[in-house]
């Protein structure tokens, strides 16, 4: 087995923990509707991350045109991946009181989960570094006006703990990664 594929069957494992914890914690807040007191950032965020990973998951195929691979470069696609995983404790913890109510849990974490929300647009640049400067270039300016974009509503919603505000960065963010993703990505070369 190459190093891409070695690597990608870890990185599937780490993403497959994220998604699956996204939506099983989406599946209990269609549950207990009531403990959510009919405010969405939660679902919005959870939506984001959901995209994100799936994104991420494709984003990576690109690594198998990487002919030298060394160790660091292999922790560091294996930290990237982790990033989804961790902010997907942070909007579904282990263990939450049976009454507590998980939008306002999910508010007052909003600091760690949107600060690695920032962080990955760091680890998004290196990454692409990675894959060479083509790879950067063939992205073009959209690509930096994007993580500069990602990162300020990173920073405005560590701001902000109204749960409105949450939800229309998370929908904002959520309608441009769309539009990225459809436009960069309507096929796999």
């Amino acid at each position: 087995m190459d190093a891409y594929g070695h690597l990608r069957i870890l990185v599937s494992l780490i993403l497959g923990l994220a998604i699956t914890r996204v939506l099983s914690g989406l599946a209990r807040r269609l549950q207990e509707p009531v403990k959510t007191d009919r405010r969405h950032a939660q679902i919005v965020w959870s939506l984001v991350v959901l995209l994100s990973a799936v994104h991420f998951w494709w984003w990576e195929f690109a690594l198998r045109f990487i002919d030298h691979w060394n160790f660091w470069i292999y922790i560091f696609i294996l930290s990237y991946a982790s990033l989804f995983f961790l902010m997907s404790t942070l909007l579904y913890p282990d263990h939450i009181h049976e009454h507590a109510d998980r939008e306002e849990f999910f508010i007052r974490r909003r600091h760690a989960f949107f600060a690695l929300f920032a962080v990955s647009f760091g680890f998004d640049l290196v990454d692409t570094l990675i894959k060479g400067r083509d790879h950067l270039a063939a992205l073009g300016i959209w690509y930096g006006v994007r993580l500069v974009a990602g990162a300020a509503i990173a920073f405005t919603a560590m701001r902000t703990a109204d749960s409105r505000k949450l939800t229309w960065l998370g929908l904002i963010w959520l309608a441009g990664s769309i539009v990225w993703i459809t436009v960069l990505y309507g096929g796999l070369d």
